[in-house]
């Protein structure tokens, strides 16, 4: 006799449902249960059977004669390019929209205003006023204006204790929304200082008290990674944090605010916040990319062409070809680059490749959100990256950024790769490839930080921690700043380093100095190998 199968929880039967829609699919996934079973268990968890979405024709027609393309319609539903061809068959919708092939032929130039006939069908909005006016529920916000809004997620980082001695003294007992927050104190001295041990037990008895979830601790990695793996964030969401870098979260869509801690820790009580809404920038990014360029490379392009034209206190909505076809993991680090700049927020529209990177991560259910076709942008950029080069930056202004080549033979002592802004699985490969059957200068020391525990279960996985090693690299636990900190801490004078990671994480007398600098993963790989900074295009195929 069989064993009898034990019934999935609710939230298991809602992602399987999700992923699987039929109980004859659910069963079989589960292992060759009757499909009759899969529905007494839905009953039992009052989950109702699966039904595909019902649109009506006037909804369908009203998105064709907006947009004339099947994807972008599909986007705002929802649901795939074919399945929403598939209603516009149904319903008989077959021409393209004659009032659209005009409007095609007009250019949309920052602060115009479209003509009385479109007046009905665009709005004016751009995808960082659309979230505001949700997370404010008003129906439409403008530039400059000042509402409340509820975060749909906070994630807090280092600063956690800080927000909870705060969130103390403002005399509330309980948190407004626990199930909303996300901690993960990832940089909490590594000395054994005893001030910080006391910190942690305090903030782990306060997220016990308060029935917070979504708790990491050092061991999962940096609270941004983390967070987006951990599906955390969707399209279309508010979120804050007291970490410039947050801004990452963009790569999925969810525009991310940085606050302070007294901020954050009144949000906490009061569960509203006043923030301004901010102008947007929009920045396409298009042409084809060169031996040796990748994203971090055209995320410092990015950074020197914005800074030039004062973007700082506006949100960055990045587009074109170049951003369409990066992968999630290109993406955080692009959106990443708002923080060099002081702009408000960073974000990638949603397109497919959110949707699949987020099928079966997430249990949130989310409407996607795009830019009205008319959105009015403070400025609008097209960049081409054909000519460019692999970039480094030699300090903490945008205007020094350059290529490569003209700092290479600069002495290196120390490479850090890695942590939240290219510490990875794809970031990994990539100094992989370059640094296999290869040794690590005996002059360079090579650190590797892998993003999250997870990251660096895949690198195990797929054999690149046996490279690493191999080379003479050293590989560190998953994702505290402070591990970059202390390696690159107590350099003599006259040493530097090359590392992929931000500002944030070097010592103020480094920078000072000019002993540190930023690069891509391929080129602190390549630099590795011969102790100077290395243009890392002969080292890649």
């Amino acid at each position: 006799m069989s064993a009898k199968k034990k019934m999935p929880t609710k939230t298991e039967l809602l992602q399987l449902q999700k992923l699987y829609k039929t109980d004859e699919k659910i069963g079989e996934r589960l292992g060759g249960v009757p499909a009759y079973l899969v529905a007494y268990w839905r009953r039992k968890k009052n989950i109702p059977k699966y039904s595909l979405p019902k649109f009506s024709e006037n909804e369908i027609r009203n998105l064709w004669e907006r947009y004339g393309d099947d994807e972008k319609c599909g986007l705002e539903l929802g649901i795939s390019k074919a399945a929403f061809y598939n209603w516009r068959r149904r319903y008989g919708i077959r021409e393209k929209p004659a009032f659209l092939k005009l409007e095609q032929l007009e250019f949309n130039f920052p602060g115009s205003r479209p003509s009385i006939h479109t007046a009905t069908l665009y709005g004016k909005q751009t995808v960082a006023q659309k979230v505001f006016a949700r997370a404010s529920g008003e129906e439409k916000v403008e530039v400059g204006q000042t509402v409340e809004v509820e975060p749909d997620v906070v994630v807090v980082n280092g600063d956690v204790a800080r927000v909870v001695s705060k969130f103390r003294q403002a005399g509330v007992e309980y948190v407004w929304n626990s199930g909303k927050i996300v901690l993960a104190p990832d940089e909490f001295s590594i000395d054994g200082d005893c001030s910080d041990c006391a910190d942690m037990a305090s903030v782990r008895e306060f997220v016990k008290r308060q029935g917070i979830r979504a708790m990491y601790d050092l061991r999962e990695g940096g609270v941004n990674q983390v967070a987006v793996e951990r599906g955390h964030l969707v399209p279309g969401t508010l979120a804050l944090s007291t970490d410039s870098e947050a801004v990452s979260f963009g790569s999925l869509g969810s525009l991310s605010r940085p606050v302070d801690v007294d901020c954050l820790a009144e949000m906490w009580a009061r569960g509203r916040i006043s923030l301004t809404v901010p102008p947007t920038v929009y920045a396409a990014v298009s042409g084809r990319r060169g031996r040796g360029v990748y994203a971090r490379d055209i995320a410092l392009f990015l950074v020197k062409k914005l800074a030039e034209s004062g973007a700082h206190d506006t949100t960055l909505e990045l587009a074109g070809s170049v951003v369409s076809q990066m992968s999630i993991s290109e993406r955080f680090t692009l959106a990443g680059c708002s923080s060099a700049i002081d702009a408000a927020g960073a974000l990638c529209p949603y397109d497919a490749t959110i949707r699949r990177y987020l099928t079966g991560r997430t249990m949130v259910n989310y409407k996607p959100i795009l830019p009205d076709k008319d959105a009015e942008y403070q400025q609008m950029f097209q960049l081409s990256i054909d000519q460019l080069l692999p970039q480094l930056a030699p300090g903490p202004d945008p205007k020094d950024i350059r290529p490569v080549q003209e700092s290479e033979g600069v002495t290196i002592s120390r490479v850090v790769l890695g942590y939240c802004c290219n510490g990875r699985f794809d970031d990994l490969r990539i100094a992989a490839e370059i640094l296999k059957g290869n040794r690590v200068h005996a002059d360079c020391q090579l650190f590797i930080l892998p993003a999250s525990r997870s990251v660096y279960l895949e690198a195990l996985k797929k054999g690149l921690i046996r490279i690493f090693v191999e080379s003479g690299a050293v590989v560190l636990p998953p994702g505290s700043e402070q591990y970059i900190k202390a390696v690159v801490s107590g350099l003599a004078e006259g040493e530097k380093v090359l590392s992929t990671g931000g500002w944030d994480s070097a010592p103020d007398a480094l920078i000072e100095r000019g002993d540190y600098f930023m690069c891509s993963p391929a080129t602190a790989a390549a630099s590795a190998l011969s102790a100077s900074i290395t243009d890392p295009s002969r080292f890649v195929r």
